[in-house]
């Protein structure tokens, strides 16, 4: 296992974290929402120093990454000294900086971070990685006067984007264009112990008309597209409102928009307990398989909670087959009978 380090905010001293309880130690992440570490240590002599080094805004080395302590409980039991720690990614200090300035119009999402970070860095640094073109200009109002991480999270929920950070370093991905697809499959009653699905195609369309600017002479600049997914041959076809957006000026960019927003799949949460011999990663994505009302899908890791520690422990592991908004599949992905 890789070591749990202690490092004091100046950055002159640096401890490995020893003798403390395995069975607390906990690495949660959630997309877009949180990444923290949690333990609980008793003061010993084998890590006496290291103890005093956890304190408040002290940091913890795991797994090449920086976390801040920004939660922590010191209790005692007889002569025993306690501390429960909670640290946060690094990621999350951003929200100590400031952009005071706005800014309006239609922009990409390059446009939005460069006006965010012109404040300053405060040693952050980005790269929007879009590798297909995803990320649509959007209109802006007033965009800024606020701390970072809040500005940040606007950018996530306007562009569709989820960012991936690597200490201080934040790469913005289009949402579902993180990760690997994976083979290790969810199917109904096959590789499932228990399985409880929640399964609502309420809001599954599989068609959609967009029109795009008109000119002077109220003539469109191009003719309205209409997109029909091929998800129609399953569900037939169900029209989804149609989007009228003047800033579009050339017709692949809204057919872009229009399978962008396009809900043709069915919303998916429940809890399902798996027999799994490989771990999955952030954003990858694990093929759904449901029989009984013909589904055949992939679903996203969106979230991750491990036990380094134990490495016989399952890891709970949150998935979302939706685009825009995180829908809870709890997931107990056991490692037992499996070799």
């Amino acid at each position: 296992m890789t070591d749990l380090l202690v490092r004091n905010l100046e950055e002159s001293k640096e401890e490995i974290l020893v003798d403390y309880d395995k069975d607390s130690f906990v690495e949660s992440w959630q997309e877009n929402e949180t990444w923290e570490v949690s333990f609980t240590v008793c003061k010993s002599d084998l890590n006496s120093m290291t103890f005093d080094l956890i304190d408040y805004e002290n940091f913890v080395i795991w797994n090449g990454q920086c976390f801040v302590i920004k939660q922590m409980a010191s209790y005692a039991s007889g002569e025993q000294v306690y501390k429960d720690v909670t640290a946060t990614h690094i990621y999350y200090t951003i929200q100590d900086c400031w952009q005071y300035n706005v800014l309006t119009g239609t922009k990409t999402i390059k446009q939005l971070l460069t006006h965010i970070f012109s404040s300053g860095n405060n040693g952050f640094f980005w790269e929007v990685i879009d590798v297909d073109n995803t990320f649509l200009s959007v209109e802006q109002e007033n965009f800024g006067n606020g701390n970072y991480l809040d500005l940040i999270n606007e950018v996530l929920t306007d562009y569709g984007a989820i960012v991936i950070p690597d200490n201080k370093y934040l790469r913005f991905y289009p949402k579902g264009a993180y990760g690997k697809v994976t083979e290790q499959q969810i199917r109904y009653k096959y590789n499932t112990d228990d399985v409880k699905f929640d399964i609502d195609t309420f809001a599954l369309k599989t068609q959609i008309r967009g029109s795009g600017k008109k000119d002077d002479n109220d003539k469109y600049l191009f003719s309205p597209i209409t997109y029909t997914s091929p998800e129609a041959d399953k569900w037939g076809i169900r029209i989804q409102d149609p989007i009228e957006d003047e800033r579009y000026t050339i017709a692949s960019n809204m057919t872009a928009r229009l399978k962008q927003e396009l809900h043709d799949y069915p919303d998916i949460s429940g809890t399902v307990t798996i027999k799994w011999a490989t771990s999955v990663n952030k954003g990858d994505k694990v093929p759904f398989i449901y029989e009984p009302l013909n589904i055949n899908t992939t679903i996203e890791v969106v979230g991750m909670t491990t036990y380094p520690a134990l490495p016989n422990k399952p890891p709970e592991i949150t998935l979302s087959n939706t685009k825009k908004t995180m829908t809870s599949i709890l997931a107990n992905l056991a490692k037992k009978g499996v070799i």
